[in-house]
């Protein structure tokens, strides 16, 4: 019973000690999501004997965030959590099989299995640390916005000459929505730096359909399955020893 009690008692003093310079800080996370994906077929018609309601595929996404966390204490008063907004990119590949509108005079069909969307986003979260000798435990609530400015469409069994077998379109849209918990441990380096490996689980995404495949583009598609990781390096703003 001493002994633990003598543990907990180093622990908590060394996460307190931690907490009072990890109030606020920058970060860069690099994370990367793996998707299983269905996407229903809105070209092909229903009579045709290669019809499929849905396709189904893989989807991996993966790019940048730039963060921002403090601890806004007129709101919360414990100091294990923090708030954290951001900004960011994001490019989400898909490699589905499917027809689209392929702007070619040659062809009436053109079928992609490689199409992706390049997107800013901005996001915000809420986060939880824990802090003991030279590490710190995470768990995060986030949620990110994206935003399109370029897509990319190229027809299967063409895997060259960018911008011309492929087809690059740069429409503005809003593209997706993710709402993900991440877990995770970073270890301390310095007094200053920080770095570690978050586990990401998303629990709500959703994707606006392309006019492209024929979709409407005021419906959306889900993922069945998606999970990920990411690699984050924080920096501390706020220095040992100040209030």
């Amino acid at each position: 019973m001493l002994l633990s009690f003598l543990l907990f008692t180093f622990l908590d003093s060394n996460s307190q000690e931690l907490i009072r310079y990890q109030n606020r800080s920058l970060s860069i996370s690099l994370p990367l999501i793996f998707s299983k994906v269905k996407i229903k077929d809105n070209w092909t018609p229903s009579t045709a004997p290669n019809y499929k309601e849905y396709l189904g595929g893989t989807a991996f996404g993966h790019g940048f965030d730039l963060e921002y966390t403090f601890h806004p204490g007129f709101l919360i008063k414990d100091r294990h959590f923090s708030v954290n907004v951001g900004v960011g990119y994001f490019k989400q590949r898909f490699n589905i099989k499917r027809p689209f509108n392929y702007d070619s005079q040659f062809e009436p069909i053109y079928y992609t299995d490689n199409y992706l969307y390049h997107s800013w986003h901005w996001m915000g979260g809420l986060t939880y640390t824990y802090s003991f000798i030279n590490y710190t435990l995470i768990a995060n609530v986030s949620y990110r916005q994206l935003r399109s400015f370029q897509q990319e469409y190229t027809p299967a069994n063409a895997r060259s000459s960018y911008g011309f077998i492929t087809q690059v379109n740069r429409n503005q849209f809003d593209f997706g929505k993710i709402l993900s918990f991440d877990v995770g441990i970073r270890r301390r380096l310095g007094e200053r730096f920080l770095i570690g490996l978050n586990i990401i689980a998303p629990v709500y995404t959703r994707w606006r359909n392309d006019s492209i495949f024929n979709d409407d583009t005021a419906t959306f598609s889900k993922p069945e399955f998606s999970l990920g990781t990411s690699l984050n390096v924080s920096y501390n703003l706020k220095s040992k020893g100040s209030s």
